[in-house]
């Protein structure tokens, strides 16, 4: 009696599989596509550009100013987020430009980007979240020639916020 060879099998199955997987990981990446960062509310090429002078930027906005965050919650669906921004001395900076990005951590389906407002030594922002869930809340402060980008990780279910 003759014995059976199982390698042709084998090789087939292999191949099968190998087909199926590929046609898989294409669905996937086709279904999720690649979403681009937008932690400095710019293309990454231009952050790549700039990412030297951004981050001497940083350093020199830490040494003048302090942030504070007020806010450890956003509320669903009008959040409000609160900061502070003060100098050393304590006074409350009052002429900053803020730009606040309320974003979603895995998409930038949903962004709103919103111009904070200052009253009574406080940065006040506004906006209508489409969702609940995690949020990043990413902010662009521009004062005395300096641009910084501070990104915090909230949330509209429960306290929560982590610098980023």
């Amino acid at each position: 009696m003759k014995e059976k060879n199982y390698w042709p099998h084998f090789i087939i199955a292999l191949v099968t599989f190998a087909i199926i997987m590929g046609v898989w990981t294409i669905k996937n990446a086709i279904d999720n596509p690649v979403q681009l960062d937008n932690s400095f509310m710019m293309p990454y090429q231009e952050v790549d550009e700039k990412i030297y002078d951004l981050q001497k930027m940083q350093k020199e906005f830490a040494k003048k100013y302090n942030l504070q965050i007020l806010s450890r919650k956003l509320t669903y669906p009008d959040a409000v987020f609160r900061f502070k921004i003060t100098d050393k001395k304590g006074s409350p900076v009052n002429d900053a430009k803020v730009i606040v990005l309320f974003t979603r951590p895995d998409t930038t389906k949903h962004d709103i980007k919103k111009v904070a407002t200052f009253h009574d030594g406080v940065y006040e922002v506004h906006a209508k979240l489409p969702l609940k869930g995690r949020w990043d809340v990413i902010l662009k402060i521009q004062k005395d020639k300096l641009t910084v980008f501070d990104k915090y990780k909230m949330s509209t279910l429960r306290e929560m916020l982590k610098k980023a």
